[in-house]
């Protein structure tokens, strides 16, 4: 049983590391965490300068992405990784960069998942209707089960 657990490092993070963690030792599973990186807006990220300037196409060109573990969140996600590992479950840490539906699919694809498990941040029907839900994103696209981890519990 491979189980595919995407997280963000919002408040949620923490509850979906713990339902991750009971789930993989009920069934056994081997757990791959997953860090999204968005890619840069060329809206918002670019800062305003001559780059700016430029096509799209050269603003974004690779040596502009940070390599996968130059960044905080990797520190973040090793920690995890080794608890994960302390616990006895068998972990693998992955970041990647990407739109966050696809590097899920991608990754779960790419690692042959047999579920997938993300949290949902209940931003409201605004933000859903501006930006969309990852976690809708996923349920249409995915293959394989999705386990959903409310924002609150009830």
């Amino acid at each position: 049983m491979k189980l595919l657990v995407a997280i963000d490092f919002s408040e949620l993070a923490d509850r979906i590391i713990t339902e991750a963690e009971i789930l993989a030792k009920s069934l056994h599973a081997k757990v791959f965490l997953l860090h999204v990186i968005p890619p840069p807006s060329p809206i918002i990220d670019i800062p305003p300068d001559v780059e700016a300037l430029l096509p799209p196409t050269e603003q974004l060109n690779q040596e502009s992405l940070p390599a996968p573990f130059d960044i905080p969140e990797s520190a973040k996600l090793i920690t995890i990784a080794k608890q994960l590992r302390e616990c006895g479950i068998d972990t693998a840490a992955i970041i990647t960069q990407n739109d966050e539906v696809t590097a899920i699919i991608d990754e779960s694809e790419k690692n042959g998942a047999d579920m997938i498990m993300l949290g949902s941040h209940g931003h409201g029907a605004l933000f859903h209707l501006l930006i969309g839900s990852v976690s809708e994103g996923v349920i249409r696209r995915a293959t394989c089960p999705v386990i959903i981890v409310p924002s609150k519990k009830r």
